[in-house]
């Protein structure tokens, strides 16, 4: 996902320093690398990172569409052989633009967009690690799937919702 507003046409919050980042409890997007020399390049590559507060609105995909739910990823990784095979399945290929060390047989084309921690709005795993969220919570946190370089297992955590992670929209 690339927007910067809701599909209510809201701004969501962007341009936090890293202590409001750390701090917010409000719907929050930045880029990795916001305000350094790489964040146009990871804009163009990787998109934008949310907040799962952002997610938690239930506002951020476009109309007719929703950020898919712990269950859906499930069912998506179920399809792909489990957890243990799928991520290389979902991982973009050599020969996508841009590319990753996937085949992407299922066209999600996740790519390694990193995060944006929670702890204190320091940037991390950019070129290593493709982190999405899911629509479902877990106690106080939420559920995120995460795809690792050069393994073809797809990970499952329940994350602090203060972090920066990509999202991936399906259609209802």
């Amino acid at each position: 996902m690339r927007s910067e507003n809701y599909n209510t046409g809201t701004a969501i919050a962007t341009g936090l320093d890293n202590a409001t980042w750390a701090a917010t409890t409000d719907g929050a997007v930045t880029v990795y690398d916001e305000g350094g020399a790489t964040a146009a390049a990871n804009l163009l590559t990787y998109d934008r990172l949310y907040n799962w507060h952002a997610v938690n609105t239930g506002n951020l995909c476009p109309s007719g569409w929703h950020v898919p739910t712990d269950g859906e990823y499930t069912t998506l990784t179920d399809g792909l052989g489990g957890t243990s095979v799928a991520g290389e399945e979902m991982k973009s290929s050599a020969s996508d633009s841009p590319a990753w060390d996937g085949t992407n047989t299922n066209g999600f084309s996740g790519l390694a967009g990193g995060c944006r921690l929670q702890s204190d709005g320091d940037f991390y795993d950019e070129g290593d690690y493709g982190y999405f969220w899911s629509a479902s919570e877990s106690g106080t946190n939420a559920l995120s799937h995460v795809l690792k370089s050069i393994h073809t297992g797809v990970g499952r955590n329940a994350n602090t919702q203060r972090y920066g992670f990509s999202v991936r929209c399906v259609r209802d």
